[in-house]
């Protein structure tokens, strides 16, 4: 193919995306709900002596709200990004015991002592393409996106041993890729307000994650924790 062909088949393509696009209205909506961590995430298991599990992520049922919108370059097909904060907890003080029971055997100590502050916090950054069926007044919708999740807060746990120095598994602020499917549905109420549903399941492979004054590697040890949940969203949208 020339340079000129490719010029050409390639404003013939706008053109008809351009057309196409005026046929379906884009969206833009406010999103809230209930997510839930699963997997390794959601493992509430300090592991056993020598067999330490340091993935399970202690996470909690919270929420997840944030805003989306989609740009449709064909009647059906489409881009949507979404930008979105999500909590999941802090750790609880049986989480707190856990972890401790396992450092008091990992160490041979008579006793450790566990604190923790801060929780599961995040700012999520996701597009991809969107496949939409209209149905009357109800249109289904199927999605797969990537991006960023951006940290903001993870569990900071320190622990005391017995007669020993304490360490602590710092609070982490990095960031990750991860990726995100999900289906849902929008139903309109008028000609530009809309109620939307939709369940999306979310993956990163693990936010790095930084210990301080840890000079063994005896016992449960974080440093990178993987993340999924499942979020159960509804919201207002609004056509343009």
């Amino acid at each position: 193919m020339t340079a000129r062909s490719f010029i050409i088949l390639t404003i013939t393509l706008l053109a008809i995306a351009s057309a196409n696009a005026q046929n379906k209205l884009h969206y833009i909506a406010i999103t809230a709900g209930a997510s839930t961590p699963v997997g390794a995430y959601s493992k509430a298991d300090a592991g056993s002596f020598n067999h330490w599990n340091n993935s399970a992520g202690f996470a909690k049922t919270g929420f997840a709200a944030g805003i989306e919108g989609a740009y449709y370059i064909l009647p059906k097909f489409g881009v949507v990004g979404t930008v979105y904060f999500a909590d999941h907890g802090a750790l609880s003080k049986s989480d707190a015991s856990t972890l401790g029971d396992s450092y008091t055997d990992a160490f041979a100590v008579d006793e450790s002592t566990v604190s923790t502050s801060k929780r599961y916090r995040s700012l999520n950054v996701l597009a991809g393409p969107q496949f939409s069926l209209p149905l009357s007044k109800l249109t289904v919708d199927v999605r797969a996106m990537a991006g960023i999740i951006k940290s903001i807060s993870t569990p900071e746990v320190t622990v005391q041993l017995e007669d020993q120095s304490s360490f602590t598994q710092k609070s982490s602020a990095a960031s990750a890729f991860g990726w995100q499917v999900g289906a849902g549905f929008r139903y309109a109420l008028s000609d530009h307000l809309g109620f939307l549903f939709r369940a999306d399941y979310f993956k990163s492979n693990g936010i790095s994650v930084d210990n301080e004054n840890r000079t063994n590697t005896a016992g449960r040890l974080v440093t990178r924790q993987p993340v999924s949940w499942v979020n159960g969203i509804v919201g207002v949208s609004f056509t343009l």
